[in-house]
Formats: structure tokens, C-alpha cells, sequence
């Protein structure tokens, strides 16, 4: 009978300390305190140095290696030209050609995805110009969990793209992300699955018929 008096008193207790807008999980801010300061937030600036750091935490080099190569190959002009095409160059250094990527609900494989690249990279010339802009607000970096010496493993990014359209003065932002597998082959760092979501608007996508969903490869990352 104490007890169960007691275990009363304590839950109602509990009850009245809690606020009555309580949703259970739920926190009443966006982001705890706690988990806003270990969110993953890379310097841009100096990711492709913190990627090879093995001074830093591997899920601190597994993000910084991701946004280095997103610097890299993301399809938005570098230069006022039209025609801009350096982005080629980190596509093909960023994907392995057993790739499976998807654009929201669009699938393609090494090739058919640098072909949708090309139409996004034509329509940002003509849309935005160097006026695009895009970045990762944070990562979720989880390392090979049973290869402590791999520098593969799954990585999640979430920002926003999009920027100043031409003849404008304001951007138009849109939130974005990825998930990506990052797998170790020939002694380098390879991106072998890349699915992004986007809710920027977009004329309809051909589909490249190769579907990557979202599941781990069973080989080693």
C-alpha cells in the first residue's frame, strides 16, 4: 500500500512538472542543446585538408571528405560561361562507376547520372548563373562500424540550394539533402551509392532506370 501511495505521488508529481503543451518525443525546440552542439558542421574552407587529417575523429574526415567533393562536382557554373563544365572533373574523381544514384524519385547509374547532371548544370546557367548558391548546414558521418581502419562508411547532409535568379536580387533557397555510401576501393575513397532529395522546383526529369535505393552493399565499405 506505501508503495503503490508513493509511486502516485511521484507520477503526479512528474505530471504537473511538465509543460501542457507535452508531445512525447518531441522536443519543445528544434534541437535540443545537447545534440545542436555535436552536430557535424564542416568549414567548407578547409574540408579537403580535414579529410586526410588522421588527427581529426573518422566521422569528422568522412564528412569533410564528402563536402570537399560536393564542392567539387556539384553542377553550378564556376565562371559567367554558359557552356561551364569543371564541375566534369570531380564527377568522375568523386563517383565510382558502380554507381547508383537517384534524384528524389529518379534512378541512374554511373552514366545516366552525369547526363542528368549536364541538364541541371544548363539549367543553373541559365537560371541563376554564378548567382547559385548551396551549402550543408550539417552531417550525420557514421564510419565503417566494423573496419576501424576504413575510410568508408554512410553519411547524411542537410542544407539548401538555390540563389539569385538572374535579373534578381534576392535568393530563393531550397532545403536539400543526401544520403551517401562512401566505400574504400584501390587504397582511395570512392562514392558508390547517392541519393538526393530536393524540393527546389524543376521541369520533369527523364528517368535513368537504374534504381539506387538506399540499402548498404553487403561488400566492405
Amino acid at each position: 500500500m506505501y508503495w503503490s501511495t508513493l509511486f502516485v505521488a511521484v507520477t503526479s508529481f512528474a505530471a504537473a512538472s511538465v509543460s501542457a503543451d507535452f508531445v512525447q518525443g518531441v522536443p519543445p525546440s528544434p534541437y535540443p542543446d545537447q545534440a545542436l552542439k555535436r552536430r557535424v558542421v564542416i568549414d567548407a574552407t578547409k574540408a579537403c585538408a580535414d579529410a586526410d587529417d588522421k588527427d581529426l575523429p573518422r566521422n569528422i574526415q568522412l564528412a569533410s571528405w564528402v563536402e570537399c567533393k560536393t564542392l567539387s562536382f556539384y553542377p553550378y557554373p564556376r565562371t559567367p560561361a554558359a557552356n561551364d563544365t569543371d564541375w566534369k572533373k570531380g564527377y568522375y574523381e568523386t563517383f565510382h562507376p558502380s554507381l547508383r544514384a537517384s534524384f528524389n524519385n529518379t534512378r541512374y547509374d554511373y552514366t545516366t547520372f552525369v547526363k542528368a547532371y549536364e541538364g541541371f548544370s544548363a539549367a543553373i546557367s541559365q537560371n541563376y548563373g554564378t548567382g547559385w548558391q548551396q551549402w550543408r548546414d550539417f552531417y550525420v558521418a557514421s564510419p565503417h562500424a566494423t573496419n576501424v581502419t576504413s575510410r568508408g562508411g554512410v553519411v547524411i547532409s542537410m542544407g539548401v540550394n538555390g540563389g539569385i535568379l538572374r535579373g534578381q536580387t534576392e535568393a530563393n533557397n531550397y532545403p536539400n539533402a543526401g544520403y551517401w555510401i562512401v566505400e574504400e576501393i584501390n587504397d582511395r575513397r570512392w562514392v558508390t551509392v547517392l541519393t538526393e532529395l530536393s524540393t527546389s522546383p524543376a521541369q520533369p526529369l527523364v528517368d535513368g532506370g537504374q534504381w539506387a535505393g538506399c540499402e548498404t552493399p553487403k561488400k566492405e565499405l
